[in-house]
């Protein structure tokens, strides 16, 4: 199994967890409104607990997200060369690359703020500080995975055929007349 593989499999399991997470706040924000509203009984402190859960469970998916290209990209230089093409793509990496590895260092930063001023939620007290490590973690995890697919597209910028044409076919080339499942 190549690294990237290794790599998605990972990340699969870490949104698995995020999934999961919000599965479960989804069940549960259920069972209070329900509580709420037909017996008057709601469940105290829900959206201290509810938000310590959306943070972690998004962090979680972010590793996934960018270990499977599952972002938001716009190609404009399509009918360029294929190595201007795979060019840019490598520098959208790289810019995104120092945005995560920025991030990741003010994540650091604001987790340590919370831990030192001993920041508590709302209506339960609760120490904020774990969740946001949690989510620091699955951020600067998500670094060294853009480093891997940073490197990979910088390989195939360099090299000496177009990378794209070995790909897979996508859903519009598997389907000539139009993708029948839009």
């Amino acid at each position: 199994m190549s690294a990237i593989q290794q790599t998605q499999r990972m990340a699969g399991y870490l949104a698995g967890f995020g999934l999961a997470a919000m599965v479960a706040l989804a069940c549960v924000t259920i069972i209070d409104i329900l509580g709420r509203e037909l017996f008057n009984v709601p469940i105290d402190g829900f959206s201290d607990v509810g938000d310590l859960i959306i943070i972690a469970a998004a962090a979680a998916c972010f590793p996934a997200s960018i270990a499977n290209n599952q972002h938001v990209a716009v190609r404009f230089a399509g009918m360029l060369h294929w190595r201007i093409r795979e060019s840019l793509d490598a520098l959208g990496h790289l810019a995104m690359l120092v945005i995560l590895a920025l991030m990741a260092w003010q994540l650091g930063l604001y987790t340590q703020d919370l831990y030192a001023n001993g920041q508590t939620t709302w209506l339960l007290y609760i120490p904020v500080w774990p969740v946001w490590l949690l989510a620091t973690f699955f951020i600067v995890l998500c670094v060294p995975i853009k480093a891997l697919m940073f490197a990979i597209k910088l390989a195939g910028a360099c090299g000496k055929h177009d990378p794209e044409r070995n790909a897979l076919p996508t859903a519009d080339e598997n389907f000539p007349q139009g993708n029948p499942l839009s």
